[in-house]
């Protein structure tokens, strides 16, 4: 199981990434407050892990050449 969380988040570099962007804009430049940013970027990442996760389980049918 971590394992498989491992490699989506390898996969998601460009959403890692970005959250870790945004989470530093608004602290540092908006003064928000540490916690629900950090909060919000976990929740983000985690719903990218699920999102990704479930389309891997899908087996879609190939189809064939003519």
């Amino acid at each position: 199981m971590l394992g498989e969380v491992y490699e989506i988040l390898k996969e998601q570099r460009l959403a890692r990434s970005s959250a870790v962007i945004v989470g530093l804009i608004l602290v540092v430049v908006a003064h928000a407050p540490v916690l629900p940013v950090v909060a919000g970027c976990v929740l983000a990442m985690a719903i990218t892990v699920l999102r990704s996760s479930s389309r891997r389980k899908k087996d879609l049918a190939v189809r064939g050449g003519r």
